[in-house]
C-alpha cells in the first residue's frame, strides 16, 4: 500500500480506514535476505489521518514470520502482533520538535509506503537471540573440532579460574597484606 500524499488530501477530515490482507513475502525477503525465511499473509486493521500537515500512520498488524535461529540457522516461527503508530512529515526542520523516542520519519517523494513501515517494524521487533523450542529447553551449544560455544557466564567464569590459577604461589602472601 503506497499512497500520494496529494491521494490523501481528501481525507483531511476523516481518516482513510484500511482492512487489509497483505502479501509482503517477496518484499520481506528481497530487503532482509538473511532475516526472513517466510512471512504469512499479513492482517493489517488501521488508518491514515492528518495532524495539521501531518500525516499519522496507526495499524495493527498480525500474522506469522519464519526466521532463523541465532544459533544453529534452523526456521523458528514466530507470531507477528504489533501496533504501529508513526507521524510523517514533509519538513526536515520540524524533526526537531520532536521527542527522540517519538516515531517521527520524512515523507520520501511526497508517498507513505505503508508496506515499508510495517516491514520495518516486524525487523525492529525481533530480538537478537531466536532459538527454536529444542534450543530454548537445552543449554548444550553448538561444538565442533577443535571449538565449541559457550555462554556469556561460562566465558567470565573460565577466564576467571584462569586468572587465578596463574597466581604465582610465591606471592600469595603479598595477596592476604591488602585483606587487613
Amino acid at each position: 500500500m503506497k499512497f500520494l500524499k496529494n491521494q490523501l488530501q481528501k481525507f483531511r477530515q476523516k481518516p482513510l480506514e484500511f482492512n487489509e490482507v497483505l502479501s509482503l513475502e517477496h518484499d520481506a525477503r528481497e530487503r532482509f535476505p538473511q532475516t526472513v525465511i517466510r512471512l504469512s499473509p499479513l492482517q493489517v486493521i488501521g488508518n491514515i489521518q492528518y495532524d495539521n500537515d501531518d500525516l499519522l500512520l496507526n495499524a495493527s498488524v498480525s500474522g506469522q514470520i519464519t526466521v532463523p535461529s541465532s544459533r544453529s540457522l534452523d526456521p523458528v516461527v514466530r507470531d507477528v502482533d504489533l501496533i504501529i503508530n508513526e507521524r510523517y512529515i514533509e519538513d526536515e526542520k520540524k524533526l526537531d520538535d520532536f521527542e527522540e523516542t517519538e516515531a517521527v520519519f520524512l515523507l520520501e517523494n511526497d508517498t507513505l509506503n505503508v508496506d515499508e513501515a510495517i516491514l520495518d517494524n516486524i525487523i525492529a521487533e525481533l530480538p537478537l537471540q531466536i532459538l527454536t523450542p529444542t534450543e530454548e529447553q537445552s543449554d548444550t551449544l553448538p561444538s565442533g573440532n577443535d571449538w565449541h560455544v559457550v555462554s556469556q557466564i561460562n566465558f567470565e567464569n573460565e577466564k576467571k579460574d584462569r586468572n587465578e590459577a596463574q597466581l604465582d604461589p610465591r606471592l600469595a602472601k603479598l595477596d592476604d597484606f591488602f585483606k587487613e
